[in-house]
């Protein structure tokens, strides 16, 4: 019976060693699970019980005009937290507070009688309303600095800027659209916690940090923004218009040097606004674009080779019968050539040259000019327009898009192709972004000229111009949008809006447009102006052209475009300039000098009290529109611009930052 006894003894032995040995080898094994490969994530979970972290809103990079004009950036300022445990008096403090901050006490009473150590109570107050909290010197209630953004030119730009909302996350507009790029690293501070799980505050937050932000410079031009908004809401106030639009592009390159919507907003209190003002109707609203469309029509038409400016088209004494719809044309014409057809904005020979191309050679053009399709212009919400395949075109759209009703267009679409005819027929994409640099101010990336494609030939844009040229002269449609001096190739456009009930074209509803660039042989700028239903029977060359007009006398000279016979005289340290008389005059650099309407150099005004601004420019014979208090900031046109008198200079006031 003994070996038995010993044979189980060393049985059972056997068993517990395997056993321990298992056991020890889990014990191992789980060690070195948690302790090596899940080392990492029980750290976070370890430090999420003992510590909590708050947030703070980042620095985002500086948002320039092409000039490095500051349009957007970060200041600091104080936001408000409370330690509920430490402070004395709830109500006082409550009491005190609201009546700083307008906010609801209730909401503030919950806040500070919390059982947790850290409790927002208003983030990113004012400069005063953060030295009254700071004189009160409440238990409990303390300041902490972020970052706010902060637009110094108010609404200047404010649809192609957009705005950050609260977390310092871009909302609208470039803010948006290079958001990731502008915001600087996130961080935070932290704070322990106890065994119950309660913030305990220890020490202030992180005063220095390191941020990796990039600045944004835009092709924009402050001055030429400015004057074009205000002419835009000069316009529609005038007009009692529903809203517009403006963009000005450099045909050569694509670049935009303005872009306008309006009504305003300011991007600095942008809560108080309705959503629908944020909307940048110059890249998202598509709307028809009625006889502005006829200039990409003749374009198409010279291309192709299917009519000569020469050749005539009856006009049907006003009225033309196509199926079933009759097309109208304003003034009742016979026989009109094709040039004639453009001057006088004839719908009826639009139409009948649109025959002649036929609707699959118009549509190729359409797509060719950039209808139908993004520009990718690089901002966000942009529309592409409402273009339908000639598959689907009922018999009559031939004959209606020809002048512009049936298709849908957005402003940056037809400023682009527009674009295409002023640079002998290229079309470039458009861009708003010049390059992006980091905190240094070093070029990180940078945004070339893009050619998309040629759409149609240099000589056939040389024609189209020369023909849109004539469109402007005496006469024409767009005779009203010619500054003094200056040679402009344009077109003007009155299209009816669609009753959206209805579904017919309404009488009154209208979309009032005028788009051209100047100077003619040499286009620096080209110009689109659509108002958004003026009041009154009203055309594009009424409403929209003047508007153009007003601009380009504005923005020309400021280019260093000057009006034909304008001779620049250098001295050694002002500019002088005469106009051509007689041949008996004398000759400086082949340009005659005579006595001509007398011209005055804008002086810089920079930096001066209003008082001393306006006595200077007293006595200049200059029309002088001020706003704000102050010195002067700001002036339109700049400084060494030649200006006549009778011109009108623009002076604004107040606190350089």
């Amino acid at each position: 019976m003994k070996p038995k006894s010993i044979s189980w003894f060393k049985v059972r032995t056997i068993f517990i060693s395997c056993l321990l040995f298992f056991c020890f080898v889990l014990i191992v094994g789980r060690m070195f699970q948690l302790q090596v490969l899940k080392k990492e994530q029980l750290y976070k979970l370890a430090a999420q019980q003992h510590y909590i972290q708050i947030p703070l809103v980042p620095k985002r990079g500086i948002i320039y005009d092409r000039k490095e004009n500051e349009l957007a950036v970060s200041i600091e300022v104080d936001s408000v937290y409370a330690d509920p445990k430490k402070i004395v008096d709830v109500e006082k403090t409550v009491k005190d507070l609201a009546s700083i901050l307008q906010t609801d006490r209730e909401e503030l009473r919950e806040k500070l009688k919390s059982r947790r150590s850290f409790e927002w109570v208003q983030r990113k107050i004012s400069p005063k309303e953060s030295g009254e909290i700071k004189a009160l010197r409440l238990p409990g209630i303390y300041l902490l600095k972020e970052n706010r953004r902060f637009y110094p030119n108010a609404q200047l730009a404010a649809h192609v800027i957009g705005f950050v909302g609260l977390d310092s996350k871009g909302l609208e507009g470039v803010e948006f659209q290079y958001d990731a790029s502008l915001n600087g690293e996130n961080h935070a501070w932290m704070m322990s916690r106890d065994a119950l799980g309660r913030e305990l505050v220890l020490g202030g937050p992180p005063l220095e940090k390191e941020d990796h932000y990039r600045n944004i410079v835009l092709t924009l031009d402050k001055p030429i923004q400015h004057v074009v908004e205000t002419e835009l809401s000069q316009a529609v106030q005038k007009w009692g218009a529903r809203g517009g639009m403006a963009i000005a592009m450099e045909p050569i390159t694509g670049k935009i040097l303005a872009m306008a919507s309006y009504p305003l907003f300011n991007p600095n209190q942008f809560y108080q606004y309705r959503a629908k003002s944020w909307r940048n109707r110059a890249v998202s609203d598509a709307f028809e674009p009625g006889s502005l469309f006829k200039a990409f029509l003749a374009a198409a038409a010279l291309e192709e080779k299917v009519v000569r400016p020469s050749d005539s088209f009856f006009c049907e004494n006003g009225a033309y019968k196509v199926y079933d719809r009759t097309i109208h044309d304003q003034t009742k014409h016979g026989w009109l050539t094709f040039q004639q057809i453009l001057k006088y904005s004839s719908n009826i020979g639009a139409s009948k040259v649109g025959e002649k191309m036929g609707k699959e050679r118009l549509y190729r053009y359409i797509c060719a000019f950039g209808f139908g399709e993004k520009t990718k212009v690089g901002l966000p919400g942009e529309g592409k327009g409402i273009v339908h395949h000639p598959r689907y075109w009922p018999p009559v759209v031939l004959d209606t898009i020809s002048f512009g009703q049936g298709i849908g267009v957005t402003g940056i679409q037809l400023v682009t192709a527009f674009s295409a005819i002023a640079n002998g027929g290229m079309l470039m994409k458009p861009t708003i972004v010049e390059r992006i640099t980091n905190e240094k101010g070093e070029t990180v990336q940078s945004f070339q000229p893009e050619a998309v494609r040629r759409v149609i030939s240099e000589e056939t844009a040389k024609r189209v111009s020369v023909l849109l040229r004539a469109t402007t002269e005496k006469g024409g449609t767009g005779e009203g949008a010619v500054p003094p001096g200056y040679d402009v190739a344009g077109k003007t456009g009155t299209a009816q809006k669609v009753e959206s009930l209805l579904g017919e074209y309404s009488e009154d509803r209208l979309h009032c447009g005028f788009m051209g660039f100047a100077p003619v042989d040499d286009p620096k700028v080209a110009l689109l102006i659509v108002i958004d239903e003026p009041q009154g029977n009203t055309t594009g060359g009424v409403v929209a052209a003047p508007v153009f007009k007003a601009i380009m006398e504005k923005i020309l000279p400021y280019l260093s475009v000057h009006p034909k016979g304008t001779l620049m005289v250098k001295n050694t340290s002002d500019f002088s300039s005469r106009k051509e008389t007689s041949g008996t005059e004398p000759l400086i650099d082949g340009v005659r000098v005579g006595e001509g309407a007398e011209k005055i150099v804008m002086p810089d005004l920079t930096g001066l009290a209003k008082r001393k601004a306006l006595s200077r420019m007293e006595g200049k014979g200059l029309i002088i529109k001020v706003s704000g208090n102050g010195r002067v900031v700001e002036q339109v046109p700049k400084a060494g611009t030649v200006v006549e008198k009778g011109d009108i200079c623009y002076l604004k006031f107040g606190t350089s930052l």
